[in-house]
């Protein structure tokens, strides 16, 4: 059992899109490259910065974008730039904090760490960064002063919530630190993943409309951060729990800001009684996998642990039940436990609910299921019906009198060893990323008609034409979307109008 928990441990972090976290980090990091090009037409101050950051390496690049700072301001940015909410220029805050990043990138703690009152820190040295804790001081500091308003801001918005920092305590720390060792313990390779995606932890009394919090992750004002409730940190199993939950959720955010994953972001009733957006359930999802692979290896790895952590069931009695729990989870209710869920979302998403998601979103889930499958099978029989509104086999066929052009008013930045090419069109600002297949269609759209488009892809994708137009429409109808192409000819309309 051991030998499958390691290999379950190293495949849930060997897909390139889905798993790899470096590769997912270095993604979004050209996401934010990109958007800082995009931005700097508009300022001055950020134009000037555009060659110090292009020249910063790897380690240095995510050292600055994984600032929360940093990134607040970056996300708020993008945001303003694609909604129009306010104008595009209105970038002063990011300005100043990529400057003030840039003068100390040699220095041993980012922007926003250095301005806590006490440096701690805990977890693994991963390239010399190690998880900063919250401890703003009470004095009114710039940096300091941001970061209160971002998470005064930014705190689990649209959620109803509130949190209360808790200046920590030299125990507080070492208990988290003794946590993020036993998650590293149990799983290895899932700890190294998640740990990439979170920079910091403030510990915090939240609560919401159904009462107290145990844990939470922020939204864009706190990006690459946790919270946790200060009393759950005595007990390490399940504080181990909190850390791998809320991580796991930083690194599914930080895959979506690069690929879209909802088509339709509806509310869902599940049957443990929660009415949840669909968004909502694909991170449950995503976690309870997760959660698998740590469960199983606390019964099977855990018990040569005890001496060093104590036993699970020592810290029942001071551990509030709930479904993720390894401590204090025996409830016999209908899906009260995190396998129950999980299987229960991936039939769900795998068929009634599978037209909700994008293709990238039903490849990941169909990816968790097959990874996490040599310790529980998740495979199900798709149901009559099954994909709902979206299942529509593409119709017609292609046409010689429809035309396609790329749009003359794109700004691109290819990331080519990924295959991947980020684009946004300045008429109307909204970075796209093109993966490798609709990349190629991109290019070949320089007039050619989609009897012809198709063709081509066929010959270059080594397929049959029906086959190549099944793919080839899809991504005709949703590059006329973005604007990444314009349809010239007869059926052009209805095309765009179809897209649209």
């Amino acid at each position: 059992m051991r030998d499958l928990i390691k290999q379950v441990d190293a495949g849930l972090q060997a897909h390139d899109e889905f798993g790899n976290s470096q590769q997912i980090v270095r993604l979004n990091v050209e996401r934010y490259r990109f958007a800082l090009a995009v931005l700097a037409r508009e300022d001055a101050a950020l134009q000037a910065l555009l060659p110090a950051l292009d020249a910063l390496d790897e380690r240095r690049a995510d050292k600055l974008f994984g600032d929360l700072l940093v990134r607040a301001e970056l996300e708020a940015a993008i945001e303003r730039l694609e909604t129009g909410v306010a104008p595009i220029h209105q970038a002063g805050l990011l300005a100043w904090s990529l400057a003030q990043s840039l003068e100390r990138i040699e220095q041993p703690l980012s922007l926003s760490a250095s301005a806590m009152e006490r440096s701690f820190v805990a977890g693994p040295d991963l390239d010399g960064r190690r998880i900063w804790i919250w401890d703003l001081p009470d004095a009114p500091a710039p940096v300091a002063d941001a970061l209160r308003e971002a998470l005064r801001l930014g705190f689990m918005p649209g959620g109803h919530c509130e949190a209360e920092l808790v200046r920590p305590t030299p125990q507080m720390v070492a208990q988290l630190d003794r946590a993020c060792s036993l998650l590293q313990s149990l799983v290895p390779q899932v700890a190294r993943s998640v740990f990439g995606h979170l920079h910091s932890v403030a510990f915090a009394n939240m609560r919401n409309e159904r009462g107290p919090m145990l844990t939470a992750s922020g939204g864009d004002s706190t990006p690459c951060m946790i919270f946790i409730a200060p009393e759950e940190l005595a007990n390490p199993w399940d504080t181990a729990v909190h850390i791998m939950h809320e991580a796991v959720h930083l690194k599914l955010s930080d895959m979506v800001r690069t690929s879209a994953a909802v088509v339709r972001e509806d509310m869902v009733k599940l049957p443990w009684g929660r009415e949840i957006s669909v968004s909502n359930c694909l991170f449950a999802f995503h976690a309870y996998v997760h959660l698998q692979i740590f469960r199983t290896a606390v019964e099977q790895i855990g018990p040569q642990l005890h001496a060093v952590y104590g036993a699970p069931e020592s810290y029942r009695a001071a551990t509030r039940p709930h479904a993720m729990s390894v401590v204090n989870n025996a409830s016999a209710a209908p899906f009260s436990r995190g396998h129950e869920r999980m299987a229960y979302l991936a039939q769900q998403f795998r068929t009634q609910w599978s037209y909700y998601l994008t293709p990238y979103a039903r490849r990941m889930v169909d990816w968790l299921c097959a990874a996490i499958a040599p310790l529980i099978d998740l495979s199900v029989s798709p149901q009559a019906g099954a994909g709902g509104e979206a299942a529509q086999a593409a119709a017609g066929a292609p046409a010689t009198s429809v035309h396609y052009a790329k749009n003359p008013q794109l700004q691109l930045r290819p990331v080519g060893d990924r295959g991947i090419l980020f684009a946004a069109d300045l008429a109307r600002p909204k970075i796209q990323k093109l993966n490798t297949a609709a990349w190629l269609m991109f290019e070949l759209c320089d007039g050619r008609s989609e009897h012809d488009l198709t063709q081509a892809y066929a010959d270059i994708a080594g397929l049959a034409s029906e086959r190549a137009w099944q793919q080839v429409e899809p991504m005709l109808d949703s590059l006329v979307a973005s604007g990444m192409i314009v349809a010239q000819g007869q059926r052009a309309a209805l095309r765009e109008g179809r897209a649209a």
